[in-house]
């Protein structure tokens, strides 16, 4: 019994230098939503905001930066030349310094404490910038997209957001998307 308690003493001790290092993020999960989230700008109303790119805000805080380094470097690879005629830019930026996804059509949040998910989603439909997270819970913050991984993958939206919002997405988006409702996941 002494023997047990002593190796998981020693054994929480070992973990909790990883446990304040970053977030959890599933190097699987990042790759799929490297290769929808270009996709999910050129399905939404932000299509008719671009001009020559498609600028896509990274937000996360300090201690992701090399997660997001992680998903910048998969969205590049899987759109080395863009896509459909239009170039890629992919911008990275703390929660601190959300000013820097103004122009952006997209903003992808990764977790973060209550306050920064509020602020950043109030800025960001300030901003009509469309904002898709990592993890769905934020959905309930008013993030309008994310995905729901089970079986399979599938457009999680809130078409609450999209609308309050002033954001519209094709039809065929809807159609293949589980759609969140209120309250759901509280």
């Amino acid at each position: 019994m002494i023997n047990n308690i002593f190796f998981l003493s020693i054994f929480i001790i070992l973990l909790y230098p990883f446990t304040l290092s970053a977030s959890t993020y599933d190097d699987d999960t990042l790759e799929i939503f490297s290769k929808i989230i270009p996709r999910f700008v050129l399905m939404s109303s932000q299509k008719k905001t671009i001009q020559t790119k498609i600028e896509i805000c990274i937000l996360h805080d300090k201690l992701d930066e090399r997660i997001v380094s992680s998903l910048i470097d998969k969205i590049q690879n899987n759109y080395p030349n863009g896509i459909k005629n239009y170039r890629l830019k992919v911008i990275s930026s703390n929660y601190s310094d959300i000013d820097m996804c103004y122009k952006s059509q997209l903003a992808f949040l990764f977790d973060t404490d209550e306050k920064n998910m509020d602020n950043s989603i109030r800025v960001l439909n300030k901003n009509s910038v469309f904002t898709m997270s990592y993890d769905a819970k934020y959905l309930a913050n008013g993030v309008e997209s994310t995905l729901f991984l089970g079986r399979k993958v599938v457009p999680y939206m809130n078409m609450s957001a999209l609308r309050q919002n002033g954001m519209e997405i094709d039809n065929t988006l809807v159609q293949i998307s589980k759609i969140y409702l209120q309250g759901e996941g509280k």
